[in-house]
């Protein structure tokens, strides 16, 4: 991949050793060609149908003379894997750039794919700008067992009921797609605002039964959902909701979700 800047005096080029790495793994390459000193770059890339979003994962000063263009970016073990969702994206790109300033500034990137990050599933605390529902109803309290939040996984956990719950619970499990909406804006008369599409959706129903505190449930993750996500501009989120119909008054409705990967700003 090149690119040259019209003002630009010097011309040069960036090769990757490969398209894709495991996180936690040294992302290797060469820039050939410059006689000046180049900052490379890992760039987190999050676009979403208001904009686009680059934050510097990693970086590396490959000065000339004192190197032979060689560079080694690691990706920290706990980044989130790529994935291209139906209306927003988590990539990354290596970008080398020179010193200069302005219009002289010259760059070129190069995308990799990174797979394999992990982090354990946990229950908060919950980003502050955005809502993540997570409650109890007044009988009864969701608990996650074991999850594994992206396609292919599973999601298994259990009602507790306070008292006796004799009566059946319907409990729904989804996958949300969420974006900011303005972009252009963060201040306190202007707080983030976000907008969702679910991706999928399931619902069993689960027999409570007297004398009994713990009923469990289970649901299989499809395999091309992606992985459970809280970025800065784009989100993919897992929530487990129940309902349970009141003998008296309203529904009664508990939520819980459960976070993965949470990228720090």
């Amino acid at each position: 991949m090149f690119r040259r800047n019209a003002a630009a005096i010097q011309t040069f080029e960036l090769e990757l050793a490969t398209p894709s790495v495991a996180a936690g793994s040294p992302i290797g390459g060469q820039v050939a060609g410059s006689r000046e000193p180049m900052e490379i770059a890992l760039l987190r890339v999050e676009r979403c149908p208001a904009g686009t979003v680059q934050k510097r994962v990693a970086s590396e000063l490959v000065v000339p003379g004192e190197t032979e263009g060689g560079f080694e970016l690691v990706p920290p073990p706990d980044t989130p894997p790529s994935f291209v969702g139906q209306h927003c994206a988590l990539g990354f790109v290596v970008r080398a750039r020179t010193q200069r300033r302005g219009r002289r500034q010259e760059q070129v990137a190069a995308p990799v794919a990174i797979c394999g990050g992990e982090q354990r599933v946990h229950d908060g605390p919950h980003l502050h700008d955005r809502l993540i529902a997570s409650f109890p109803a007044r009988g009864f309290h969701l608990e996650v067992a074991d999850a594994l939040l992206e396609g292919g996984g599973r999601i298994e956990g259990r009602i507790h009921a306070h008292d006796d719950l004799a009566r059946s619970v319907e409990v729904t499990a989804r996958c949300e797609e969420a974006w900011r909406t303005n972009l252009k804006f963060r201040n306190r008369r202007h707080p983030p605002l976000w907008r969702e599409a679910t991706l999928w959706e399931e619902t069993s129903r689960v027999e409570c039964e007297a004398g009994r505190h713990w009923h469990p449930f289970a649901f299989a993750i499809p395999g091309e959902l992606p992985p459970a996500v809280e970025g800065y501009i784009v989100s993919w989120r897992y929530e487990v909701e129940a309902r349970c119909r009141a003998r008296v008054g309203f529904t009664d409705r508990a939520v819980i979700t459960p976070l993965r990967f949470e990228i720090g700003y």
